[in-house]
């Protein structure tokens, strides 16, 4: 898997900018908070304020810390209890998919948001923090953003489940393939 964007942090983040709103609407409605969610307005206000900090702490390592600052700011207001912490093993764990030299930075982010997923490590929230803490990764080597359409979402709940039980590369193949975004860049 290549890197489909390779552009500049500060590209990426303008891009990320022009297309805030949007972003946020996908976030939201993967997360399933519709129109009437007597939650929605804190949940968006919450992915807006998780945006601005994966934009702006650029110097913020991409690491369990990092995961947790962003669990806080998603799950401000609204349920957020740790159902468990990660272990020392999981956290090096993390930290070694994190940092793998051979692999491209989208697949990377990829790989940490499934193993975000697989461990459940919150009451609530689990999509949000990894899709967010996949997307800080994203942002910061300059290549693109994860983000799941509206019309795609029942699409990417059906190949999760289905990546839960088989481990199959196709869910991974999947976001890909339909879930990168990033500026388009002449040359």
């Amino acid at each position: 898997m290549r890197n489909k964007y390779v552009v500049s942090r500060s590209m990426n983040v303008k891009y990320v900018r022009q297309h805030l709103d949007e972003l946020v609407a996908n976030a939201l409605a993967l997360s399933r908070y519709d129109e009437k969610d007597d939650q929605r307005e804190t949940a968006e206000a919450n992915f807006r304020r998780a945006f601005e900090y994966i934009m702006e702490e650029h110097e913020v390592e991409n690491d369990y810390e990092c995961m947790l600052q962003l669990h806080d700011i998603l799950m401000d207001s609204l349920n957020d209890d740790i159902r468990n912490g990660l272990t020392m093993q999981q956290i090096e764990e993390l930290h070694d998919m994190i940092n793998q030299p051979a692999k491209a930075n989208v697949e990377i982010a990829i790989d940490v948001m499934l193993y975000i997923l697989d461990k459940r490590l919150f009451a609530d929230g689990d999509v949000r923090v990894a899709i967010m803490f996949a997307n800080k990764i994203m942002i910061d080597n300059g290549c693109g953003i994860i983000t799941v359409r509206k019309d795609r979402r029942e699409a990417f709940r059906t190949y999760y489940k289905e990546y839960q039980q088989t481990r199959s590369d196709d869910f991974k193949n999947w976001i890909y393939k339909y879930c990168i975004r990033g500026p388009k860049v002449e040359y």
